[in-house]
């Protein structure tokens, strides 16, 4: 009994620590310590009084008054295990590593099974980036404890932070099954499904969290995640800048929000994000690269080349980077030393698929560049079988969705928006990597003109009429039904995204998202005046051109000849139905056409869609438009020719695809486009 106090019957003094004890378990940490703090007066050799009172104050997050309990535990008590144990989470909270460490290892020379410690330790090693001896005692920890939820916890953890979600799922499944409601655990479940590109599974998860918890931050960085991987960028804005208004000095959100701007042709905005993100954080070779993207997109090559070359310096591995080197060299010789370092790395025995198909598309290009032709198809086919079998696309379905659309949509609409906008929108579609870029630039350099780059809008547009419908609507079955006041409002939002995205001073903005294709009808329905310019090309140059590229969506019949072909077909089929039903309302372009006799073709293009002529249409060194897809460093170059027929380099490989279309009397035997 410590010297100078009131002596209290041992039975008294019994009673209040169990029901201290008691109190505690209830998780009334205030009341269990007044009465722990007079049970350790009476009993001041009592270990197990002073570790009840360390827990309490471990509840309250008093981490220095618990390390003095729990060092007065383990004084008395040596051999208690848990006191070391929780003596070193108390350092832990406190940033006390060394001694956390030291706590923890006394546990374990007590126990060296003790799965409480090795989970302490793991965590400790998790934290300093040492993965496999983490790794080891969160194992060595479930294999001493099956049921030992934190360790499994951590597990997950640490295998979704080194990269493997398969793993993390493997460790992270039992703790959702059995405690599916518990945040921590969906959370960590949500990222994992994120993580493995499941949006399907990722969904109820993540839509459940923001329902009930809108204003947690975690959870608002998992939302931020999710719409990244679903590509909603309109969202992931509206997320990143909740964020950034409670923690502006995050520079991953700072990124999350330039890439997202990036997407959406918002060159500058997405400039600037980047610029922060640096400015928080200059060890990271993602944002160097990212804010290289900016640069080339408007044309920058010395700025672009600094930031990658940045980038390379950070991390020599970091493939992406080379990709958008090649992108923006054109090579003549094969002994280059960027060259060199791809092949270095092309050579490596474990190499993940991820990177292998990220280099081959960059050699590949580098292969096409200098004539070797039957390599660069090669290479281009590995990275392309490799992208295919990653797809999470069920291309049946999404092929019948465009097969039923000129089934449904089979006369024009009849519910017009007729209103006046502030700006004015001219669309261009067509097949990727048919000439949408170059005709917009073209467009572009007009004074009344402002080139927005491919806008998502319409795609925004069919989601929000689809699911603000009560029963929810269906694309395009009952789109008929549709109010005009409905379609009005999907205007009167475009225009403010639109004007949101980019400071626009002109009357007239380019729309240019090739995949509005499928959307003509709507389009009409919403902009009944506005121009449409159908951008087409020679069938196996576009082929060519779209099995040559790796893109950032999932677009995934460009990996496969045989899909794209079929693509192609069905393309050149809506197009031809649009072209029927609204007659002499699209403008169309031939792309060969063009390049030939850039002049005729650019003024009659000017005309077609209601713009007096200017000539700074046909300044080819004039390029305000932020350039940010694959067409990135040939639209710079001005109209040029020489990837006309380029296809012909490919002829033998691209049999596939060639057969399907001459079947379908797209092309004739001589290969000629029947429409060309």
């Amino acid at each position: 009994m410590a010297a100078g106090s009131k002596t209290v019957p041992l039975e008294r003094v019994k009673a209040l620590f169990f029901k201290s004890a008691q109190l505690l378990e209830q998780g009334d940490a205030v009341g269990a310590k007044k009465g722990l703090a007079k049970v350790v007066k009476q009993l001041p050799d009592s270990a197990m009084a002073w570790y009840n009172l360390g827990l309490s104050h471990q509840h309250l997050e008093e981490y220095h008054k618990a390390t003095v309990a729990y060092k007065k535990t383990v004084r008395f008590q040596s051999d208690f295990i848990d006191g070391w144990v929780n003596l070193g989470l108390s350092y832990k909270s406190m940033g006390q590593t060394d001694e956390a460490e030291q706590a923890g290892k006394s546990a374990l020379a007590i126990d060296p099974n003790h799965p409480r410690a090795l989970n302490l330790i793991g965590t400790l090693e998790a934290e300093q980036g040492h993965y496999e001896p983490a790794k080891e005692c969160f194992e060595r920890a479930l294999t001493s404890q099956s049921d030992n939820i934190d360790a499994r916890f951590n597990l997950a953890n640490l295998h979704l932070g080194k990269g493997d979600s398969q793993l993390a799922l493997e460790a992270a499944t039992p703790l959702f099954e059995q405690q599916p409601e518990k945040k921590d655990y969906r959370q960590l479940y949500a990222q994992i499904w994120i993580n493995l590109d499941d949006r399907q599974r990722a969904a109820p998860v993540v839509l459940e969290l923001e329902k009930q918890y809108p204003d947690d931050t975690d959870i608002q960085i998992l939302g931020l995640s999710y719409r990244e991987l679903i590509r909603d960028h309109f969202g992931a804005i509206e997320i990143a800048e909740k964020l950034l208004e409670k923690q502006p000095d995050d520079a991953s959100v700072w990124s999350s929000l330039g890439s997202a701007y990036f997407q959406l042709d918002s060159i500058d905005k997405a400039k600037s994000c980047y610029e922060k993100a640096i400015e928080l954080d200059s060890t990271s070779a993602e944002y160097e690269n990212n804010l290289g993207l900016t640069f080339a997109s408007t044309g920058d090559k010395k700025n672009a080349e600094r930031h990658y070359r940045r980038a390379i310096e950070m991390n020599p591995g970091y493939t992406e980077v080379y990709r958008n080197i090649v992108a923006m060299k054109r090579f003549s010789s094969i002994d280059d030393p960027d060259v060199a370092e791809m092949k270095k790395l092309w050579n490596q025995d474990d190499l993940s698929d991820f990177i292998r198909t990220k280099l081959a598309f960059a050699l590949g290009k580098v292969y096409d560049d200098v004539g070797m032709y039957d390599e660069a198809f090669d290479t281009y086919r590995l990275g392309n079988d490799l992208k295919f079998q990653d797809t999470k696309i069920e291309l049946d379905k999404y092929f019948a969705h465009i097969d039923r659309i000129p089934i449904i949509f089979d006369g024009p609409p009849v519910n017009l928006v007729r209103q006046e906008t502030r700006i004015k929108p001219i669309f261009i579609l067509g097949m990727p990597r048919s000439g949408t870029t170059l005709v917009e630039q073209i467009i572009s350099r007009h004074p009344s003109v402002y080139g927005c780059g491919e806008l998502p809008c319409i795609e925004r547009s069919i989601t929000r009429m689809e699911k603000k419908a009560d029963p929810q609507r269906v694309y395009p079955d009952d789109f008929w039904k549709i109010p005009k006041d409905t379609f009005a409002t999907e205007v009167t939002q475009y225009v403010d995204w639109v004007e949101r995205l980019h400071d626009i001073k002109t009357p007239f903005i380019t729309d240019k998202m090739p995949f509005n294709l499928v959307h003509v009808w709507l389009i009409k329905a919403m902009f009944p005046d506005a121009p449409i310019v159908h951008c087409r090309r020679h069938p196996l140059d576009v082929i060519t051109s779209n099995y040559f590229q790796l893109y950032a969506t999932d677009i995934s019949f460009v990996y496969n000849l045989e899909k794209l072909a079929n693509y192609y077909i069905r393309y050149y089929r809506l197009m031809e139905h649009w072209n029927h039903i609204f007659d002499g309302e699209i403008t169309t372009i031939q792309y060969e056409t063009l390049v030939q006799d850039p002049e005729a073709q650019t003024r009659g293009l000017i005309d077609a869609i209601g713009l007096p002529w200017d000539e700074a249409c046909l300044d080819q060194k004039r390029s305000d438009t932020a350039v940010r897809t694959a067409s990135i460093w040939q639209v710079r170059q001005g109209i040029y020719t020489h990837s006309r027929e380029r296809w012909r380099n490919y002829e033998k490989q691209l049999n596939p695809a060639i057969d399907i279309l001459v079947r379908e009397g797209i092309l004739n035997e001589s290969l000629a486009y029947v429409n060309g």
